[in-house]
């Protein structure tokens, strides 16, 4: 005879099959209608540094490949990483406003100097996964690879299965989950989802998935211990994680020096670029256009001869007021000494 299942047996498969759902749901940290503001959250994701120098960390790149990293990075667009394993190089990059230069001698493509016009195949190159240069700076800087404008907000509300507020924005061409944890009495950016964009404005394929992870108070910023970025690809995934050992808030080639009037019109190539405005008749002053008159103004008044006299020329007009590129600091330029060129990686 079959005997019937007890009201204790039912209780307890029930608590066992919780237990196997997954992550236990978490609630909001805010009473409904209490949670952040959409542009609240879109400040706390840009970056939190204006540079950093990480002389130590670690990368693993599909849990198989690790070496030493060491990078240096300037808002909005500077960035120069190194590769190495037992001392040896393996890849440098160099990424500005200006372009690329890489140094790779790995087997993925022939091993050789690499340089070309900003790309995120040359990002891809170091890490794996591509990146934009300004997304990858905004990135170590403590933020968010933040979509470009014009941009709209999609969605936010809370996520009870990841325990944050996601905040989803989209442009005409992708679609991006924010996430913010509340962290004491505001929140902090922790990570997100990028997607391709449908026409019909829907997600389509994943792109990336990036976490921040144990999040630690440096100065006034707080940052991650590591960060990992996940790239579906095919039916595998690359994934990259940067392990943080030490960093430079202050590093020597961001510190704001006074105008010398060098190269460029900053010290360092670092400050404000020059107008050539001057007027205090100094070197180089705007106003040395007249200086070559022929000493007409000091001639001694003279009776003229009967031939009438030509028209005194008129000055030359001041040269136009131009404004001079910024210098990009030395420490983001690399060479191809000792290497083949190979031209452009990402034509």
């Amino acid at each position: 005879m079959l005997r019937g299942i007890s009201l204790p047996s039912i209780a307890l498969l029930g608590l066992l099959a919780a237990s196997s759902c997954g992550h236990k749901r978490v609630h909001a940290p805010y009473a409904p209608g209490q949670g952040p503001r959409a542009q609240d959250l879109l400040a706390l994701a840009r970056p939190q540094l204006e540079a950093v120098a990480v002389p130590d960390a670690k990368i693993v790149a599909n849990r198989v490949l690790r070496g030493n990293l060491a990078f240096l990075a300037q808002s909005p667009d500077r960035f120069r990483g190194s590769v190495q394993v037992s001392g040896n190089e393996l890849v440098t990059l160099a990424a500005t406003e200006a372009g690329y230069a890489l140094r790779y001698k790995l087997d993925a493509f022939p091993a050789g100097y690499y340089h070309g016009p900003p790309s995120s195949c040359a990002i891809e190159a170091l890490l794996g996964i591509a990146f934009d240069v300004d997304d990858l700076v905004a990135l170590v800087l403590g933020g968010a690879p933040l979509l470009a404008e014009p941009r709209e907000t999609i969605s936010q509300g809370w996520d009870t299965a990841g325990g944050y507020e996601a905040l989803e924005l989209g442009n005409d061409r992708y679609v991006e989950s924010l996430h913010f944890r509340k962290q004491g009495d505001g929140w902090i950016y922790v990570g997100g989802k990028l997607w391709q964009r449908k026409p019909d404005g829907g997600k389509g394929t994943l792109l990336w998935t990036l976490e921040h992870e144990e999040l630690e108070r440096h100065a006034d910023a707080i940052l991650p211990v590591r960060t990992r970025i996940v790239a579906p690809a095919g039916k595998k995934q690359n994934q990259v994680v940067i392990h943080y050992k030490s960093r430079d808030l202050q590093p020597p080639f961001a510190r704001t020096q006074p105008d010398t009037g060098g190269e460029g019109g900053a010290s360092g190539g670092d400050g404000p670029a020059t107008t050539g405005n001057d007027t205090d008749g100094g070197e180089g002053g705007g106003d040395d256009w007249g200086e070559d008159d022929g000493g007409w103004e000091n001639a001694e008044s003279q009776p003229e001869p009967a031939v009438a006299p030509e028209p005194a020329a008129a000055p030359e007009p001041p040269p136009a007021t131009t404004t001079a590129a910024p210098t990009i600091p030395k420490v983001f330029v690399i060479d191809g000494a000792g290497m083949t060129d190979r031209g452009d990686l990402c034509r």
